[in-house]
């Protein structure tokens, strides 16, 4: 007789049980008003807050961070799509831009923030874009290339960053090196957060295996085990301050009747969430400048959807494996595999009814490709009543490097073997051969003609020596009041051209070591 197979559940990181007892609080549980204290008070979990979080409880501080989302286990992710976004998803993926067009702006709002929902890509910012901060916004060596360099070895270190391997890349990305070979186009293998990826192509709703090495599953509950603590469904209102200092942080726990909790924050108040919800925090914790919320830059993204006679599997592999950064430089765009759920890809596809069905129904035969672009364009974030407007459009030269981008991938894609591509822009026909590929020549270059969306958010709260032209002073602080730091991309000047979650994480990390080595705030 056979032995019996025994069957053992994995246990992971953000498992209850594997928490220390007493440190996350739910807020959408609460039943009355709540006060608390910590040395430091971060705001956000998500690239910059958990990774200042584990930094400064490593060091020895008492450290509370505060989550406006709600902890969603790794046991509780699905392959739903629409679940994912109703739970993770900044206004379930629906938040938009106002100006030229309206386009989605998407991110996290859960703990682990936009981490727990991209692709877990770790790109090192170009050096000549840091470079560039220092001659032209006057950063005098505060943030520079040979600074990042440990903190981008530490992390590579302990999220385990390296290319994606053979095994898993799916044929969507060895279609995409292919194109890139025949074209002669530098291609490059994404480095990313990897544990053992499984090749699942569920990036988006959430890793169920625990391989994405994102900040809900590392960071954030190696903190905890550091002896910081977490609010969940914490909304921050503002920072109080005293004889210009911070000193707390109000938030409302998203319970039935909204209770409020007040955390005092003894040596600081650590603001990371994102390049839209910074803005508002400041202004709502008097921050009088001008220059709030102005210079919002972000990473334009479109995509083109191509049917092939093999078959192409898009759900298996890697979401994002390759990507070529070869018109970086020269045209301000990369081209990367951007591989899409169906409930996403319908959108992408033509027809309607029961012509739609049809090309649903073949997808198995569909990839996904993407043009980001390094948009020149700056917008604002204006703050009212409790909510973040997003002013942005993009220039007419945006525009055209989006067109030129798609064109490109149009190129790729036939030159891997597409039998058809349906440009997912107003007036533009569905492609059959690469001798079409001057229709893109006369395209509509007017943003409402395109399907665009902001992945990529930078700059609301510029960094700078100067009141006058920043948010920000040289050393994270925000001028005018001691104890209130930033860490996101917001105050970076501008953005970066490739994904920036290594470097927010990096940035992060070098504020937070010099955080911790500042003197008490003075009251006066």
């Amino acid at each position: 007789m056979s032995a019996q197979r025994k069957f053992t559940t994995p246990t992971f990181p953000d498992d209850w049980q594997m928490l220390p007892e007493g440190s996350v609080v739910d807020g959408s549980r609460a039943t009355r008003d709540a006060t608390d204290a910590a040395d430091y008070v971060i705001i956000g979990s998500g690239a910059a807050g958990a990774t200042a979080a584990l930094h400064l409880a490593t060091a020895g501080f008492s450290v509370i961070l505060l989550e406006e989302g709600p902890w969603i286990r790794t046991r509780q992710f699905g392959a739903d799509m629409l679940g994912a976004m109703k739970t993770m998803f900044r206004e379930m993926g629906g938040m938009l831009t106002v100006g030229k067009a309206a386009f989605p702006v998407i991110q996290g709002r859960c703990v682990g923030g936009s981490t727990t929902i991209n692709s877990a890509i770790a790109w090192r910012a170009p050096e000549k874009i840091i470079d560039a901060w220092d001659t032209d916004f006057g950063l005098d060596g505060t943030i520079t290339n040979a600074d990042l360099e440990q903190h981008y070895v530490e992390l590579e270190t302990s999220l385990s960053v390296k290319p994606v391997d053979d095994a898993i890349l799916g044929i969507q990305n060895q279609l995409f090196n292919e194109a890139t070979i025949k074209l002669g186009i530098r291609g490059e293998r994404i480095q990313r957060y990897d544990a053992g990826c499984d090749a699942s192509a569920s990036c988006l709703t959430g890793c169920r295996t625990g391989k994405k090495l994102s900040m809900n599953i590392t960071y954030v509950p190696q903190s905890l085990h550091k002896g910081a603590r977490m609010y969940t469904s914490a909304k921050a209102l503002k920072v109080e301050s005293e004889y210009g200092r911070a000193t707390a942080v109000q938030a409302r726990l998203l319970a039935p009747g909204g209770p409020r909790l007040r955390v005092v924050a003894r040596r600081g108040v650590i603001v990371a969430a994102s390049a839209v919800q910074t803005p508002g925090i400041l202004k709502r914790s008097g921050v009088k400048s001008d220059q709030v919320g102005k210079h919002f830059q972000v990473h334009l993204v479109s995509s083109l959807t191509a049917g092939y006679h093999q078959v192409v599997n898009m759900d298996q592999g890697a979401t994002q494996g390759f990507n070529s950064t070869h018109y970086g430089e020269s045209e301000r765009f990369k081209t990367e595999v951007v591989s899409l759920p169906p409930e996403l890809l319908a959108v992408r596809l033509p027809g309607v009814g029961p012509d739609l069905m049809r090309n649903l129904l073949d997808y198995r035969h569909a990839l996904n490709w993407g043009v980001v672009v390094r948009a020149e364009a700056e917008g604002r974030i204006h703050p009212v009543l409790g909510t973040d407007v997003i002013a942005y459009s993009p220039t007419p030269t945006d525009m055209a490097r989006i067109r030129r981008g798609l064109r490109k991938l149009s190129e790729m894609m036939f030159a891997s073997g597409a039998k058809e591509i349906w440009p997912s822009v107003q007036g533009m026909p569905t492609m059959r051969s690469a001798d079409e590929l001057k229709a893109w020549d006369s395209a509509s270059l007017d943003p409402k003609d395109y399907g665009l969306m902001a992945s990529h958010l930078f700059g609301s709260a510029r960094m700078g020596p100067d009141a006058k032209s920043s948010v920000v002073g040289l050393d994270f602080q925000v001028h005018g009041l001691r104890g209130l730091y930033v860490l996101d991309s917001s105050l970076f000047p501008t953005n970066l051209g490739i994904n920036p979650q290594h470097t927010i994480m990096a940035v992060a990390r070098l504020g937070a070591a010099r955080i911790a080595e500042l003197p008490l705030p003075s009251r006066g």
